[in-house]
């Protein structure tokens, strides 16, 4: 056999883009959300604007409560700020309801299809006079006709081939219950 010689290992040449291609620029390094692990989106010209105005009204708020010195003051603040805060939340539950009483409004009906009507069973009435003294009256009396019960079909006796194999499955079946019985009774350091 002949020996294996070592040859040298020829180097890749380096990937090199096509000339058009450029790599883009980042000005900002990705920023990375804590909670989730994925890159995070900048944030819209109005997002950062109702951000900022939010911010300076809490602070605000802030600013007053440290200000009030006793406990009565600073409840006063705490209740009036959420009495607003449920002013605002009744007042869009009411401009959704608005919306969708306005959309249901718009919606067509579903429309409706009469299903047909079932025949009413003609029930046979019998009338009868009673002869009284001073009038003579009329009552209905409704006479049903009882349904005949019908005798089950008859089912054929099995054969003596069929009843064998049925008593055989009934066997099995019963020995299979015995054995794995037996199987859960038996002690464990068998």
């Amino acid at each position: 056999m002949p020996k294996k010689t070592k040859q040298p290992i020829e180097e890749e040449p380096e990937y090199e883009p096509p000339a058009d291609y450029s790599e883009p620029e980042e000005d900002e390094p990705i920023r990375i959300s804590k909670k989730t692990g994925k890159p995070v989106r900048p944030m819209s010209e109005k997002q950062l604007e109702v951000l900022r105005i939010n911010r300076e009204k809490a602070a605000a708020k802030k600013k007053e409560l440290k200000e009030a010195r006793d406990y009565e003051t600073k409840t006063e603040i705490i209740k009036k700020v959420k009495e607003e805060q449920a002013i605002k939340h009744k007042e869009k539950l009411e401009n959704s309801k608005k919306k969708y009483e306005e959309e249901v409004e718009t919606l067509e009906p579903p429309t409706v299809t009469k299903k047909p009507e079932k025949k009413i069973k003609k029930k046979v009435i019998k009338y009868i006079e009673e002869s009284s003294s001073s009038e003579s009256e009329q009552e209905e009396v409704i006479i049903r006709k009882k349904k005949k019960d019908k005798p089950p079909p008859p089912t054929p006796e099995p054969s003596v081939q069929e009843q064998v194999s049925r008593q055989n499955l009934r066997q099995k079946l019963q020995d299979q219950e015995s054995a794995s019985l037996a199987k859960l009774m038996m002690p464990s350091y068998f």
